[in-house]
């Protein structure tokens, strides 16, 4: 992968994350429902883009109540293939780490199998079905991946208390 710029989506972004959406994706969010992100509170909102600053690719995520929601990830094709969709993904997981979410949720399209299995691959299982999700009519599938508490999850349960112990011999 060559070298990216992963940095927080700026107003400036806008018309080539608004013209990569168009290409990405069959029912496009309009420009002005990214606008309306960008500087939302409880967003993660990223962009990457390329050694000449062209936007190679964006995820826009929401968090609440320890669960972060991707409500959109997309690669510019010329980027597709290089790892570039699974580092922004790898900024989500780190992030969830940080604010110390428990879950990360997604929907995708029920006939996009290349998603779905990249998702699988990422530790996203299905958890639903949203009937006639998208605005074309087409079902999405409601995928989950759960995150681990890192410390306390890698301890033995028998050696999670490590204090003195209180009995009397």
């Amino acid at each position: 992968m060559r070298r990216l710029d992963v940095r927080e989506a700026r107003r400036s972004d806008l018309d080539a994350i608004a013209e990569l959406e168009r290409l990405s994706f069959p029912v496009p969010w309009k420009r002005e429902y990214f606008e309306a992100e960008i500087g939302a509170p409880f967003r993660l909102n990223l962009v990457a883009r390329d050694e000449r600053g062209r936007l190679s690719g964006y995820v826009f995520c929401a968090f609440a109540g320890g669960e972060i929601h991707v409500n959109k990830i997309a690669v510019a094709p010329e980027a597709r293939r290089r790892g570039l969709a699974t580092r922004l993904m790898d900024d989500v997981f780190s992030y969830g780490r940080e604010i110390a979410a428990e879950e990360i949720y997604l929907e995708v399209r029920v006939s996009n199998d290349p998603a779905r299995l990249f998702y699988e691959g990422l530790g996203f299982v299905e958890a639903g079905r949203r009937p006639r999700y998208y605005l074309d009519g087409e079902d999405a599938l409601v995928m989950v991946c759960r995150l681990t508490r890192s410390l306390l999850d890698a301890v033995p349960r028998e050696k999670r208390d490590s204090g003195p112990s209180n009995k009397t011999p």
